[in-house]
Formats: C-alpha cells, sequence, structure tokens
C-alpha cells in the first residue's frame, strides 16, 4: 500500500457528505464524513489511514458514517477479482483479514469504539460485504 499524508477539510461529495482531502507525493488522499460523525473523530480516523498506508491512490470513494449507532467506513474497490473472493470465501478471504486488520487501526483511532467495514462496488451504494467488528482481530 502507498505510504500518504495530511489532510484539509472541504465540502462536497455526491451526496456522501463533507470531504477531508490531501495532496501528498502520491496523489489526492480523500474521504468523506457524513453529518453522523464529528469532524474531529472523522479527521482522526482519516489521518489513521494515511498512517497505516491505506491506498488512496486508487481514485476510489471512502466514507466514514454512522449506521445504527456502529461506526462505519465504506470503501469503493474495482477489483473484480478481490470482490469475487470476498462473495466466494468471506472471513477466510486475504481482503477481509486486511480490513479487520484496518478496522482495528481505525478503531484505536476512535478511542476503541467499534469500526464496522462496508466494502462497495467502486460507488458506496452498491455494497457486497461487511466486514463486522471483532475486538479480537
Amino acid at each position: 500500500m502507498t505510504l500518504l499524508a495530511g489532510t484539509l477539510v472541504s465540502c462536497g461529495g455526491p451526496d456522501w457528505g463533507a470531504e477531508l482531502k490531501k495532496d501528498t507525493n502520491f496523489g489526492r488522499a480523500t474521504m468523506f464524513y457524513t453529518e453522523n460523525v464529528d469532524q474531529a473523530l472523522a479527521q482522526k480516523v482519516f489521518d489513521r489511514m494515511i498512517e497505516a498506508n491505506y491506498n488512496f491512490a486508487s481514485n476510489l470513494p471512502e466514507q466514514l458514517d454512522r449506521i445504527d449507532g456502529r461506526l462505519t467506513l465504506r470503501l469503493g474497490n474495482d477489483n473484480e477479482d478481490s470482490i469475487a473472493e470476498v462473495i466466494a470465501t468471506g472471513e477466510e478471504s486475504g481482503v477481509t483479514s486486511y480490513m479487520h486488520g484496518l478496522a482495528y487501526v481505525l478503531s484505536q483511532a476512535a478511542g476503541g469504539e467499534p469500526v464496522d467495514i462496508i466494502l462497495c462496488r467502486e460507488s458506496l451504494d452498491d455494497p457486497f460485504y461487511t466486514v463486522v467488528w471483532d475486538e479480537g482481530k
């Protein structure tokens, strides 16, 4: 994964909420967050994603939200092979394993709050799998 850095807040996004963004040596890192998430918390999560070398260079959308009281991160994916692997193998997938690790890292940024990750096909309104927080992973 590519290392990225920084943050800047602006409004925008196609109904995905406000946007955090930062130009880096590797391109622009961006993440949307909804009104259900405090800006300071969104900033901490975004910063931690950058520190954890999350690949923002894909130009696919990311969004932090709160659904039924749970902090959730929606991630766009355009790799049909990895999508098929996750659908076929679920929790046995390497992608899913990585997402559990990312959820743990982001949870630490959120003061230990559980973070579920919703994997989506390219657009954030096309979910195909949810990685449910597991404190043990």
